[in-house]
């Protein structure tokens, strides 16, 4: 289960990344800002390859898919290595091959449907979103002089997408089903026994607790605090992963879909 878990957060990582230069599609940021970007995400997609090769019960045809997918990354990431920025419409196409890839995986652990697929991407993006938003603050930090809107829209894309998944969570949460020791269970009875638990703290760390404090980095940007909005996104980002890997769980284990 931990290796599933590490696998698809890796990989929806590495596809899904590179998309928050999209942020400020308009306006790069220079000064080599895409570099560590590209970077990270080309580190992760090839470390992501080498687990997942030497995985026995992964199938040849995706194995060799993602071998492909890692060295089209590669090559892009390398050609706007010397640039001055990138361009965010062309780093997309990699982006898509190397989603399709990790859905066909995730579709061989449980049967995919547009629910999984959909909020399995959106998993992703706040996650990625809320990494690149805590980068973004550290680059602040780092050189001065930065427009405060690159940060300030990368906040607000972060929130809606945690905005989202709230709203997916309270209608999913009032309508799924599922069968435990065979019985069925509504989602919101289920969180309540010994085996759902988790899944509060899931929805606590995951959705609520990121969607309350982006009011406050909201508010220290309003100020023009940056530094102090770092600190914030940093205790997010904390409470991000909790909840992802706890949202990933009782998808894999119980098919549960939040």
């Amino acid at each position: 289960m931990l290796f599933k878990i590490s696998l698809l957060t890796s990989l929806l990582f590495s596809t899904l990344y590179p998309l928050c230069f999209l942020i400020s599609f308009n306006d790069q940021l220079k000064n080599n800002f895409h570099r560590f970007h590209l970077g990270i995400s080309c580190c992760v997609a090839g470390l992501s390859t080498i687990i997942f090769w030497f995985y026995p019960f992964a199938l040849k045809e995706q194995q060799v898919a993602l071998i492909i997918w890692s060295i089209f990354l590669l090559i892009v990431a390398g050609y706007y290595w010397t640039k001055p920025s990138v361009n965010p419409v062309i780093i997309t196409l990699p982006c898509i091959a190397g989603l399709i890839i990790t859905l066909q995986i995730l579709n061989t652990w449980i049967p995919l449907n547009f629910w999984i697929a959909l909020l399995t991407i959106l998993a992703g993006i706040i996650f990625c979103a809320s990494l690149f938003a805590m980068n973004l603050g550290h680059w602040y930090l780092n050189v001065h002089g930065l427009p405060l809107h690159h940060l300030q829209r990368s906040v607000y894309v972060f929130w809606a997408a945690v905005a989202l998944r709230a709203i997916a969570d309270v209608y999913l949460l009032s309508s799924q089903k599922i069968i435990v020791h065979g019985e069925l269970f509504p989602i919101y009875k289920f969180i309540l026994s010994i085996e759902g638990f988790l899944l509060i703290i899931a929805i606590l760390f995951g959705t609520i607790f990121p969607l309350i404090c982006l009011y406050f980095v909201k508010g220290t940007l309003d100020v023009k605090s940056t530094q102090s909005a770092t600190g914030i996104l940093y205790a997010i980002l904390c409470g991000v992963v909790i909840g992802d890997i706890a949202y990933k769980y009782y998808l894999l284990k119980y098919g549960i879909i939040l």
